[in-house]
């Protein structure tokens, strides 16, 4: 597990980390660069899933979106929320920064962890 003041990294089963950021908090493309290096190191450098648990508000900055898009290592990412605001953005990430993943939107968790799976089976 990875705690900062803005974010936690925790891997919940191999191959799939889970990614929570604080409520409110905001973003920048350093924090995008460390949770990546964090991933990477939790993964021991192989390929990896992230599980995204936004469920909770806050801002990303484009410069941090863009780097979260481009992640090389990163097979698939899973947004979960029930927000509509926060799926609003997370289809804008998907359509507008085209993330070198697969990446799709959930309301249910399990459903999520089961998709990121069978990418990881694929793999």
């Amino acid at each position: 597990m990875f705690d900062s003041k803005k974010f936690s990294l925790q891997l919940i089963e191999p191959k799939i980390i889970r990614l929570s950021v604080v409520d409110g908090i905001e973003l920048e493309q350093q924090d995008a660069k460390d949770m990546i290096a964090e991933a990477l190191e939790m993964s021991d450098g192989s390929e990896y899933t992230i599980l995204f648990d936004a469920t909770k508000s806050g801002n990303i900055s484009f410069e941090a979106r863009e780097e979260f898009a481009k992640s090389k290592k990163r097979i698939a990412v899973a947004i979960v929320t029930n927000s509509l605001a926060n799926k609003l953005l997370g289809n804008f990430f998907i359509n507008f920064h085209k993330p070198s993943s697969s990446a799709r939107i959930f309301s249910d968790e399990q459903m999520a962890i089961d998709w990121l799976r069978e990418l990881i089976k694929e793999n």
